[in-house]
């Protein structure tokens, strides 16, 4: 019953760890987004990894930029050198961007999976307010699958259903908010954060899946038809509303892509940050005398680790 990555399902044409790889890289100590040109192998079929090629949204030289294009390079000039070689503008911080580091257990992904589903349903229901309705029923919605997804967990695991953290919590009310007290900034933190699941996400979950459940194939990394084409779509619905903004209108917006970096970054916390926590509190817990080690706590993951994961 294992679905794997058909050749058609990865044919998005974005910068393969774009946007949502550096939501963690802007000037915190969680900064660690995968690195361009040195990915993992994912063990995709057909090798679709390889097929992730660079989306140039830049307009020609001399030419206005549309509102959307801006965003993206306001988004490429928080990346990392390491994340994007040519326009990345940000040094890197620490080693957390090696994904092959990355260490997600099956708990960590249902507890993204969660953290995920409130947020979007957040989205979801901001853009219902007046002024938003653009961006009802684009094609990119995620809380449907999510909760298919979350069921499968469930089912097949026996995992439970955990609270949603603080931090997503805390997102989502934000965005509701935003919603309706700044809707040029809502549309700065909507299209980081649907765009980014269409580009980096996928590749950050391909490791995930590959690694963690044999290539199985969450719904969360599946749209309707060719997701390309959704996605020029909205751009046109996001040119479209941002033409009769100010320019102070449109400058604010921008100015509020660092703020979705660090936002959404802190809900990938939990496929990284989990495990690298776990080995550090493992060190401190280790008994020593006269330098030597004595005693070796068991770990966390080992105490409460489940049969599919020997």
């Amino acid at each position: 019953d294992v679905k794997t990555f058909p050749p058609q399902k990865m044919q998005q044409r974005g910068s393969c760890l774009a946007v949502l790889v550096a939501l963690l890289a802007v000037g915190h100590s969680y900064a660690f987004a995968p690195a361009v040109g040195r990915l993992p192998a994912l063990g995709l079929r057909g090798s679709a990894a390889n097929r992730c090629v660079s989306l140039r949204m830049s307009a020609p030289t001399g030419a206005k930029l549309t509102f959307t294009q801006e965003m993206r390079n306001k988004a490429m000039s928080l990346h990392t050198f390491s994340q994007a070689p040519k326009e990345g503008k940000m040094k890197d911080q620490n080693a957390n961007t090696v994904v092959a580091e990355w260490q997600t257990t099956k708990e960590d992904f249902m507890q993204f999976l969660v953290d995920s589903r409130t947020v979007y349903e957040a989205l979801e229901a901001a853009v219902q307010k007046p002024g938003l309705t653009t961006f009802v029923d684009t094609g990119l919605e995620r809380v449907e699958p999510l909760n298919r997804d979350i069921k499968y967990l469930q089912d097949k695991y026996q995992l439970s259903v955990p609270a949603t953290t603080p931090e997503a919590t805390q997102y989502a009310d934000f965005l509701l908010n935003l919603a309706e007290k700044n809707a040029p900034a809502f549309v700065c933190h909507f299209y980081n954060f649907y765009f980014a699941h269409t580009a980096g996400g996928r590749m950050i979950g391909a490791k995930v899946m590959d690694e963690t459940f044999g290539g199985y194939l969450f719904e969360f990394y599946q749209w309707e038809g060719d997701v390309k084409e959704t996605l020029t779509e909205v751009k046109g619905r996001i040119d479209a509303l941002s033409a009769s903004w100010t320019r102070e209108q449109k400058d604010a917006a921008l100015d509020a892509t660092a703020e979705t970096f660090t936002k959404s970054g802190q809900l990938l916390r939990t496929l990284v940050g989990k495990a690298r926590e776990r080995a550090v509190a493992m060190v401190n817990k280790v008994q020593t005398k006269g330098g030597k080690i004595v005693k070796v706590p068991e770990a966390a993951y080992s105490q409460r680790k489940s049969p599919w994961d020997l």
